[in-house]
């Protein structure tokens, strides 16, 4: 019996504007009489506000012309146009449009801090999950917007949030959770006076004693949400009242009364043009008229409720087709504008590319006579500075190639302190050497030693190259070959320690400590043929061991 209550579990939908009192006649006269792109955007607005729920395919239409007026007027984001267009795509049931647009205000909302557009997102983010009968993200959703409305004081939306998660616990059967949050609603509702939702706060507690078999809590409670409803007119809900009492009765056996209200229910689905209510008092004819062992009216009802349903899926599929078309009809306008942009673009391009050889051939006689003026005027004047710069040039190249000279001697010291291969492999055969200077001189220098069996090597990268890194090539050579041949430090850390000192009291102390910049990272070694020492200051050693490459 419980899964024929399940449609008459009535969503909370929240709006922005207070457009319920305002008239359909009275927004037409306005969007009829007015030119104003604000106000018929407004106008627009809440037309499709008072037509969603009943007829959100004709929303659509207005909502998209409220779109259209409010681009004309401003360049802001539509948070709340585009929030009603993800609700109305989602009673159309083209599902994935409505995420699309729900997640276009997501994220603006998420960037811009946008607390109860956040609030609303979530909101819709768990009924599409409902649509989806995904009722276990429905309420993870609904338990975020919850969380929401608590931190920033949307004390007027708990009520409705309460009431969703109620109606996804019901669906997913767990009607002791979907009890504790309809209380909470109704709790809410009667605390704040608000008569527009008592109705559905007390027909879904009503559905719960229902589920339950408590028939007559369940009588008490549907009534008591009845009433609230014919207060506030609601027919929709008036209808799925009338519903679930036909159906009440029925289980107690009373079947004329259930008939009689299945009847006024039918009543007001037809005038009102609710499809979905109607389908389900088909299928309440059915239950009814089975009980009573009336199986001819039963199958008649039956019928009726497939051509429903079949009604259902020809509309789905036509609004998809149209929504397809739409966009198609979008895309082939978009084509054709940008068409005619590239041809306005185009033509324009045109007339600037004849106006610049216009200016570019008047600039270029202009320049040229300019030139044979100056040319003839100061040619005595150039073939004195072109003397000038001859001998300058001869003079450069003089220095030049004294300095050249200077590096090349240089370069013939610093080879000097730095052992060759031949010089290395007379203390250990199994050592080899490449060292390609980038300049004359070089930056990068290694060092060798041997002292009580041990070879001691270091790998250098000074800073700077050239000349520069040369001299402190030469102030680490030294340091080393003090450190090691004549303090006689063996052990690697210690020798860069020391190193460290000497390269420190060798610069000028006087430098400011931003000036401090020179120095060298050594990988330094200590080795015979059974044990390998290693310190590195800002480099590592690499190591073949078993046809494995071991970086320390």
């Amino acid at each position: 019996m419980k899964n024929r209550f399940y449609i008459f579990l009535i969503c909370a939908l929240f709006c922005f504007s207070s457009y319920g009192n305002n008239k359909k006649d009275s927004l037409l006269n306005i969007i009829n009489t007015s030119t104003t792109d604000s106000v018929l955007s407004v106008a627009y607005f809440k037309l499709a506000g008072l037509v969603t729920i009943n007829n959100p395919k004709q929303a659509l239409g207005y909502i998209n012309k409220s779109i259209e007026y409010f681009q004309k007027f401003s360049k802001e984001f539509q948070y709340q146009r585009y929030l009603e267009k993800s609700t109305i795509f989602r009673l159309i049931g083209t599902l994935d449009s409505s995420i699309y647009y729900n997640n276009l205000v997501y994220e603006k909302a998420l960037r811009n801090n946008e607390q109860l557009y956040l609030c609303e997102v979530y909101g819709e983010y768990g009924l599409i999950s409902l649509n989806q009968n995904d009722f276990q993200n429905s309420i993870s959703y609904f338990q975020k917007q919850l969380t929401v409305a608590k931190k920033n004081n949307f004390k007027e939306r708990l009520a409705g949030i309460y009431n969703n998660i109620g109606i996804a616990y019901g669906n997913k059967g767990d009607w002791d959770m979907a009890k504790e949050y309809f209380s909470k609603s109704l709790k809410d509702d009667l605390e704040n006076h608000k008569i527009s939702s008592l109705g559905n706060d007390y027909n879904n507690l009503g559905i719960v004693f229902i589920v339950n078999h408590q028939v007559d809590s369940a009588k008490k409670y549907v009534l008591k949400g009845l009433e609230y409803r014919y207060m506030c007119n609601d027919s929709l809900g008036i209808g799925g009242s009338l519903n679930n009492l036909a159906l009440l009765e029925n289980e107690k056996g009373d079947y004329k009364k259930a008939l009689v209200l299945n009847d006024s229910a039918f009543q007001i689905a037809s005038k009102g043009g609710f499809k979905q209510l109607l389908s389900d008092i088909y299928d309440s004819y059915d239950q009814i008229y089975s009980k009573m062992g009336n199986y001819k009216m039963a199958y008649e009802y039956v019928k009726k409720k497939n051509e429903l349903t079949a009604f259902f899926e020809k509309e789905k599929l036509t609004n998809d087709i149209q929504q397809l078309e739409s966009e198609v009809q979008l895309e082939q306008k978009q084509k054709q504008l940008l068409e005619k942009d590239l041809k306005l673009t185009k033509s324009e391009k045109q007339k600037q590319k004849q106006l610049a050889i216009i200016l570019l051939a008047a600039i270029l006689i202009i320049a040229l006579a300019v030139f044979l003026f100056y040319f003839f005027k100061n040619n005595k004047v150039l073939t004195n500075q072109n003397l000038i710069i001859s001998e300058q040039k001869h003079l450069i190249e003089e220095k030049h190639k004294d300095i050249t000279d200077s590096i090349t001697y240089a370069h013939r010291i610093q080879s000097s302190l730095i052992p060759t291969q031949q010089e290395l492999q007379k203390h250990y055969q199994k050592m080899s050497v490449l060292f390609q200077p980038r300049d004359i001189v070089s930056g990068d220098f290694y060092w060798y030693s041997k002292i009580n069996n041990l070879n001691i090597f270091a790998l250098a990268d000074c800073t700077g190259h050239g000349v520069p890194g040369a001299f402190m090539s030469f102030i680490g050579i030294n340091q080393l070959n003090t450190i090691v041949n004549e303090k006689g430090i063996t052990s690697p850390s210690q020798i860069l320690n020391e190193l460290k000192k000497g390269v420190v009291n060798s610069l000028n102390s006087n430098q400011n400590v931003s000036e401090k910049k020179d120095g060298m990272d050594v990988a330094m070694i200590c080795f015979n043929e059974t044990e390998l020492n290693f310190s590195g200051a800002n480099q590592s050693i690499l190591i073949l061991r078993n046809n494995e490459l071991i970086e320390l």
